[in-house]
């Protein structure tokens, strides 16, 4: 058996969910594990186990993952290396294919759960398992998936890390929670604590994503304590509000010797504003917002030397830009001016998230300052109100949704997570050295 190569806390796992997956039918096993922590080497050992003990009387087992490439496609590879010398020891030869590994009468397929994969026809006799399950829609994997194993009775196992509490794998295990069959409980968990006590070096990489991304973002909590978030909720929790509220003031113009870059959400004519903000490159890349532009109404024709203009006051090394609709023939006027200070970012679902998560840990860490509003400035306060008001959902795929409450805005929240993307575009400074003589 391959379970020698597994480390004893996956090991403690391993060995019940194989006994399950053997001996189980028509039940469902699920398992979270924090990320990095050798979960897809332990369900390709499970598979492995799986495929040597149906070598002789048959049968065929699904794997199912969110994408096909890369996900479900790095199953199969590790399956592949874990099981070569497993079946030379036991006089078989496996043989292999796309999608597709055969172990004498014994398979397994690797397919995409994603909605537009062609999926119909195939049977798991032996099991199904659904990696990044968190991720899988839950109407898909049951009406794709699941009729799969209906004839044969089939167990199955779902595993990844939790999300927004009601994804496929946090509804099995919903249903799991002190449920046993054939003596062997149906929900296993393997804490980030657990795994660092057999790897050490695992334990530092924790500290340093919670360092990173913020001991109450989302990400962080989903991915390493295996809490899952509220499916809807502040973008920024009031922790992460007062954590930003810096000592500075809002500047009139750029001081000698500092770095800027800054953020243009455009907004055209309608009732949102076009909104510019500036931030202060500070030591450990901290963005302190010094400055705000904002039109409200404005028409965008003609609008580029303006902000060029604005731009070449402060000496911007960055200007990101959201650059689709309105932004777009805006972006394109600026690029004369800016040459390869301009970030065009084109929104889309996945650029919008990217953003949000990069706002999120820079708040949680406290890499972003904003002014106080007890100064009273207009831009500022409304600024801050829209910070406070902002929503964020959850969605399937890691996606962060997030928008202003109806009737409100988030042009400002646009502009600081574009602001905080410039300065992460800027190169790190080099450390001034002299010649040796």
């Amino acid at each position: 058996m391959a379970a020698p190569l597994l480390r004893p806390y996956q090991r403690r796992v391993f060995l019940p969910l194989c006994r399950g997956l053997l001996t189980v039918r028509h039940e469902q096993f699920t398992l979270l594990m924090p990320r990095q922590s050798g979960k897809n080497q332990l369900a390709a050992t499970i598979v492995t186990a799986l495929l040597l003990a149906h070598a002789r009387r048959g049968g065929s087992i699904v794997i199912c993952a969110p994408t096909f490439r890369p996900q479900a496609a790095i199953s199969l590879e590790r399956t592949r290396a874990i099981l070569e010398p497993a079946a030379r020891r036991a006089g078989l030869q496996p043989q292999f294919d796309e999608h597709r590994i055969r172990c004498g009468n014994a398979e397994a397929v690797f397919l995409s759960a994603s909605g537009h994969a062609q999926v119909a026809g195939h049977t798991a006799s032996i099991a199904l398992l659904a990696d990044e399950a968190q991720d899988i829609d839950p109407d898909w994997f049951d009406r794709q998936f699941r009729p799969m194993a209906a004839s044969t009775g089939a167990p199955a196992l779902l595993f990844g890390t939790p999300w927004d509490g009601d994804s496929l794998l946090e509804r099995a295990i919903a249903r799991n929670a002190g449920r046993t069959a054939a003596g062997l409980p149906l929900h296993y968990s393997v804490s980030w604590q657990e795994v660092a006590r057999d790897v050490p070096i695992y334990g530092q990489y924790v500290e340093r994503e919670r360092q990173r991304l913020g001991a109450h973002n989302p990400l962080y909590l989903s991915q390493y304590e295996l809490i899952a978030s509220r499916t809807s909720a502040r973008l920024l929790s009031a922790e992460a509000l007062a954590r930003i509220e810096g000592s500075h003031t809002l500047l009139e113009g750029p001081r000698p010797g500092e770095r800027y870059v800054a953020g243009l959400n455009p907004a055209g004519t309608g009732p949102d504003a076009t909104v510019l903000a500036i931030g202060r490159i500070q030591p450990g890349r901290r963005l302190e917002l010094v400055a705000f532009e904002t039109w409200q109404g404005a028409d965008l024709a003609g609008f580029a030397p303006r902000i060029a203009g604005i731009a070449a006051r402060w000496g911007l090394e960055r200007l990101a830009i959201d650059a689709t609709g309105l932004g777009q023939p805006l972006a394109a006027a600026l690029e004369p001016h800016l040459g390869r200070a301009l970030l065009p970012v084109a929104f889309s679902q996945q650029t919008k998230s990217a953003l949000g998560w990069e706002l999120i840990a820079a708040c949680e860490t406290g890499r972003l300052a904003l002014p106080s509003p007890s100064g009273g400035e207009p831009a500022l306060l409304q600024c801050w109100e829209e910070l406070r008001a902002c929503r964020r959902s959850l969605r399937i795929g890691g996606i962060l949704h997030w928008e202003a409450p109806a009737g409100q805005h988030d042009d400002f929240v646009a502009a600081l997570a574009l602001a905080l993307h410039a300065a992460g575009a800027l190169p790190q400074e080099r450390t001034a050295r002299g010649r040796r003589s």
